[in-house]
């Protein structure tokens, strides 16, 4: 079974995810799970209709709405015919780790560079230097992000102001 619910649509020569990054035929795995605001499922036939028939979704009759249902549909109508917005997309994220990685004297992205999820850890020399404890570590990147989330500016900008007031 393959997680694709973050790689799908962006990793890949025309974003199929995983399968297409590592050149593995996407018929040999069993089952391809994903998410697009609901459930994505691909496999053969008897997975797929296996799943469907005993998801919790289906189960608890809290299927997916059709609306969500046609936009992720669309979402890969669009991929499939717009293959820019892939090119945009790794742009973006290309432009956002220059800002970030390895210009941050704090931080480091540990994330493979064309994944758009960046995850962030303190680097070690700070962790050291600092004797940051885990829970310091967490309390002090939660301070990052409540800062980001309360205040419209770009993350890049709030890093680095932020990181020298823990002096």
């Amino acid at each position: 079974m393959l997680d694709e619910t973050w790689s799908f649509g962006v990793l890949g020569r025309t974003g199929r995810g995983l399968t297409e990054a590592q050149n593995v035929d996407p018929t040999q795995v069993d089952m391809i799970v994903g998410s697009l605001a609901g459930p994505l499922c691909a496999g053969a036939k008897d997975v797929v209709e296996h799943q469907r028939v005993s998801s919790t979704a289906y189960t608890f009759s809290a299927a997916l709405p059709a609306m969500l249902a046609v936009t992720a549909s669309e979402c890969i109508n669009l991929l499939q015919s717009n293959p820019e917005i892939l090119l945009q997309c790794r742009e973006n994220i290309r432009l956002m780790r220059a800002q970030l990685d390895p210009r941050s004297d704090w931080v480091m992205c540990t994330s493979a560079p064309e994944n758009p999820i960046m995850l962030l850890v303190f680097k070690p020399e700070v962790v050291k230097a600092r004797r940051l404890s885990a829970e310091d570590q967490e309390r002090l990147m939660m301070e990052c992000v409540d800062e980001v989330c309360f205040n419209p500016l770009f993350l890049t900008h709030i890093i680095i102001p932020l990181a020298a007031s823990w002096g």
